[in-house]
């Protein structure tokens, strides 16, 4: 039983603990919120601490690992569920972002009696492959064992929930807010920054930020960035993100001859000093629930050019276009190029601060949220 005393702990459920957006999304919270009041736990779905680890615990947090979630250790995956709420009784929140496999946390954590079970959707689709299948059988329960709906887009709600809960009481659309501070735009940065790099002051610097899966198209991206270097060689381009697609973008810059001017730098925790250094960001994702990274990008008033299946709601300036995927990449390439040449750099978090997407105003209602639903919960 939790003692007056303490702080309130909130259990968060995710994959991993690797510096990708709803994890980082989630740390930014955590780093700002009371933490005499509010405390966050994490179970995770990896044997590795990852890049937020050693930092949780530094800031008193606990972290409980679980095997990933597959058909062939489902049954015992469940058990471990059983034996973890059994336990572990002091929680009297879960909030869970795994999107349709959500349901299965939440599903244990109402028979162990959480009275608050939070269902977060990150993502509007998912991949059509063998893992689809059990993705919709779990989607199909999710509202089920649901007692709160965040989404971070209207899109992202309808997708996982359905259309009729948008305007249920349950459901609230959380902004995938951040530390805009981090993201103002100065331009002796932009400088250092490729210096470090090794990029040249003439050299025209394309990047995308996003985690190396199918979902984000980094092949098709590859394809229009060949393009665009073919006309201009002064092209560079800079990925930042890891991920289960590695060795097969790896491979295709390999095959294609780009390795003299591709630059990928995996996880990287100075991702704002990059946009800097950067003179569009490329972002042609299959899908996205969100596309926090196109808000962080306008920051500084780097131009984008985005994928038409990323929500409308994430352009706030006139930097950022969207096209289709299922355009040729010439046509992308022709764009991106135009675009570049008519951009303009400047300080531009005033419009995002206002946008809702600062991270000090996030805490405190993501803070009074966890304390009133709390107090409600065990008062009753």
């Amino acid at each position: 039983m939790q003692k007056k005393s303490e702080p309130i702990r909130i259990l968060q459920v995710v994959t991993h603990l690797n510096r990708n957006g709803l994890e980082s999304r989630i740390m930014d919270i955590y780093r700002n919120v009371d933490r005499t009041k509010v405390q966050f736990d994490f179970m995770i779905h990896r044997n590795e601490l990852g890049d937020f680890g050693e930092e949780i615990k530094s800031m008193g947090g606990r972290i409980y690992m679980m095997p990933r979630i597959s058909p062939r250790n489902f049954v015992k995956y469940l058990s471990k569920l059983d034996a973890f709420f059994a336990k572990n009784t002091e929680y009297k929140i879960v909030h869970v972002h795994l999107n349709t496999l959500s349901t299965w946390v939440l599903y244990k954590a109402k028979k162990y009696g959480v009275p608050i079970r939070i269902a977060h959707s990150r993502n509007a689709s998912m991949e059509k492959n063998f893992r689809a299948l059990p993705k919709t059988f779990s989607k199909l329960f999710i509202n089920f064992v649901t007692t709160d709906r965040f989404a971070c887009s209207s899109m992202a709600g309808e997708w996982l929930f359905g259309k009729k809960y948008l305007n249920d009481t349950s459901f609230k659309v959380i902004p995938n807010a951040f530390d805009v501070d981090k993201f103002v735009w100065d331009e002796s940065k932009r400088y250092k920054k490729r210096n470090e790099l090794g990029i040249e002051n003439e050299d025209i610097v394309y990047i995308s930020v996003a985690r190396l899966s199918e979902q984000k198209n980094h092949i098709y991206l590859l394809q229009i960035f060949e393009k665009i270097h073919k006309k201009d060689s002064r092209a560079r381009l800079v990925l930042v993100g890891a991920g289960e697609c590695e060795q097969k973008i790896k491979m295709f810059i390999t095959e294609h001859y780009l390795q003299e001017c591709v630059i990928m730098l995996g996880s990287r925790a100075d991702v704002a000093e990059l946009y800097m250094a950067a003179d569009l960001f490329l972002f042609p994702s299959k899908y996205e629930g969100f596309g926090t990274v196109v808000i962080e990008a306008q920051v500084t008033h780097l131009p984008v050019l985005a994928s038409d299946r990323i929500p409308s709601e994430t352009k706030i300036c006139d930097c950022v276009t969207f096209m289709s995927i299922n355009d040729n990449v010439e046509n992308w390439a022709g764009l991106a190029n135009e675009m570049v040449n008519n951009s303009k750099r400047y300080d531009n978090s005033k419009i995002i601060r206002d946008a809702g997407f600062d991270i000090r105003k996030q805490y405190r209602w993501m803070e009074n949220y966890y304390i009133t639903k709390y107090e409600e919960a065990t008062d009753n």
